[in-house]
């Protein structure tokens, strides 16, 4: 899951599940949707508003594993756990769409046909989470920030934020203060530009 715009989206309905009678569920700001350890009931789509997902570790530590927004969907791969491994988080008011794990798992079963775009979204997740082993493997903060840019950058280079810069940091292994001076850093060395909430790669930096 990333904090950049990606194709987990929902244009169809998913395995011929009557969409108009699956529940809904609003969010607030800060409101958990589930707990690290909570059983799988359910998979969700983002209607509106955007999630992260927290990973408690022994220590006590907090890690953001991404976040997802609007139009997307949420823990699919939970699927087929027993438990959920992660808090989720909604970063502001939100509401899903929710997908109850008995009846999507019927769905797979007897349409497959229609389990294709699920198989998509998955296969999507594993390159994600591939992704992100091979950025922790590397060492310096600038040459991390520019592999997960270019990762997800779109046309003409160009990368659209989708969450907040403290949870992309997260995502990366970095603290705030160490992402806001590598951008800055980026910048002023003319590898990347910053627009609002786009971020356009230019070359790559010195280092």
């Amino acid at each position: 899951m990333s904090a950049f715009a990606g194709e987990r989206t929902a244009e169809k309905p998913i395995m011929l599940l009557d969409e108009a009678k699956l529940e809904r569920r609003s969010l607030a700001r800060n409101e958990l949707l589930f707990r690290q350890g909570d059983k799988v009931h359910a998979i969700y789509f983002i209607e509106e508003g955007r999630l992260r997902l927290d990973r408690r570790t022994f220590d006590g530590r907090s890690l953001v594993f991404g976040t997802n927004s609007a139009g997307e969907f949420f823990v699919e791969a939970a699927l087929f756990a027993e438990i959920f491994h992660c808090d989720a988080v909604a970063t502001e008011p939100s509401r899903v769409r929710i997908y109850p794990k008995a009846a999507v798992l019927h769905a797979l079963r007897t349409d497959p046909t229609g389990a294709v775009p699920f198989l998509k979204l998955m296969a999507h997740q594993v390159i994600e989470a591939r992704q992100r082993l091979e950025l922790m493997k590397i060492r310096s903060a600038k040459e991390r920030v520019m592999l997960y840019l270019d990762l997800h950058a779109g046309a003409e280079s160009s990368v659209g934020l989708k969450s907040e810069l403290q949870d992309i940091a997260s995502e990366l292994g970095l603290t705030r203060e160490a992402f806001y001076r590598t951008l800055a850093s980026l910048e002023r060395a003319g590898a990347i530009k910053r627009s609002g909430a786009r971020i356009v790669l230019k070359r790559s930096p010195g280092v």
